[in-house]
C-alpha cells in the first residue's frame, strides 16, 4: 500500500498552483463554467472555419483538415480541463452542465463545417456515392474524438505548466520569492512536447521502436548513426531545450544548497 506520505496527483497540482495565500471557502460550492466553456467552443469552431474553407484539404499533405479536426478540438479540451481545474482550486465543483459544449456543440459544429471541403473536393476523398461519404465523415468523427482526447494528454503537458510559468513570472514581477521546482516542472512538461515534435519534424528515422531513442540521442550529440536530417534548424532548437533544461537543472540544485546553508547558519 502507498504510505500516507506519498504525494498524490492531485496534491501535486495544489502544491504547484500555491502562491502562498489561504483559499477561503468560498460562498457558493458550486460555479457555472457553461460561458466560458461555450467560448472556447465557439472560438474554435471560428477557428477551425478558416482552414476548411480557405484551404485545400490536400494543402501540406492535409494540414487543413487534421488542424480543424484534431489539434483545434485538442486545445480546445485542454482549455476546458483548466476550467474544471481552477475551480477544483476554489474549493468549487463546476456544473456539469458546461459538458453539453465540448461533447456536443463542438464535435457536432466540427462535422458540419467538414462537409464543406467533402462536398467542395469529393475527389480527393475518393467520395463515390452515399457509403464513401458516410465512411469519410465517420473517419472525420474519429479524428475530432482523438483530439478531444488528447485534450487529457495536452492540459498536463501545455495548459497546465503555462499556468504555472505565469504565475511564477507574475510573482517574481511583484518581487516575492520564486520556489525552484516552481519553475524547473513546467518547463519538463513544456519539453516533453517540445522535443517530440521537433524531433520528429527533424529527423528521418530507418527503423522504429526503441531504436529511436538510441538514434535521437546519437543526433543530439552529432555522432553518425541510421538517421537522416530532415530540418537542420529543429535539430538545434531541441539540443537547446536539451542543455536549458540540464542547465536550470543544476541552478536549481545550486539554489536548493545555497538556500540549505543559509539555513544551517
Amino acid at each position: 500500500m502507498t504510505g500516507k506520505s506519498s504525494l498524490s496527483f492531485w496534491d501535486a497540482i495544489e502544491l504547484l498552483s500555491d502562491r502562498g495565500t489561504p483559499v477561503h471557502a468560498p460562498e457558493h460550492s458550486v460555479r457555472s463554467v457553461s460561458f466560458p466553456a461555450a467560448i472556447i467552443s465557439l472560438t474554435t469552431l471560428v477557428i477551425a472555419e478558416v482552414p476548411l474553407v480557405l484551404l485545400h484539404p490536400d494543402r501540406a499533405d492535409g494540414t487543413p483538415m487534421l488542424l480543424s479536426l484534431f489539434v483545434f478540438p485538442m486545445i480546445a479540451c485542454g482549455l476546458i480541463i483548466e476550467l474544471v481545474v481552477l475551480c477544483k482550486l476554489r474549493l468549487q465543483s463546476p456544473l456539469w452542465t458546461f459538458l453539453w459544449w465540448p461533447l456536443v456543440v463542438l464535435p457536432i459544429g466540427l462535422l458540419v463545417l467538414s462537409l464543406g471541403p467533402l462536398l467542395a473536393h469529393p475527389g480527393y476523398f475518393a467520395v463515390t456515392g452515399l457509403s464513401s461519404a458516410v465512411g469519410v465523415m465517420c473517419t472525420f468523427a474519429l479524428l475530432v474524438g482523438l483530439g478531444l482526447g488528447l485534450g487529457f494528454v495536452f492540459w498536463p503537458l501545455v495548459v497546465f505548466p503555462l499556468r504555472i510559468l505565469g504565475l511564477a513570472v507574475c510573482d517574481a514581477i511583484r518581487g516575492e520569492r520564486i520556489a525552484a521546482f516552481r519553475v524547473y516542472v513546467p518547463l519538463i512538461f513544456l519539453a516533453i512536447p517540445a522535443i517530440s515534435l521537433l524531433a520528429v519534424a527533424s529527423l528521418d528515422f530507418a527503423e522504429s521502436g526503441r531504436v529511436v531513442a538510441r538514434q535521437l540521442v546519437l543526433a543530439l550529440l552529432g555522432i553518425p548513426g541510421e538517421y537522416g536530417i530532415a530540418w537542420e534548424p529543429g535539430l538545434w532548437i531541441v539540443r537547446g531545450i536539451a542543455l536549458a533544461l540540464i542547465g536550470s537543472a543544476i541552478w536549481a540544485r545550486a539554489r536548493s544548497r545555497r538556500d540549505d546553508t543559509r539555513t544551517g547558519a
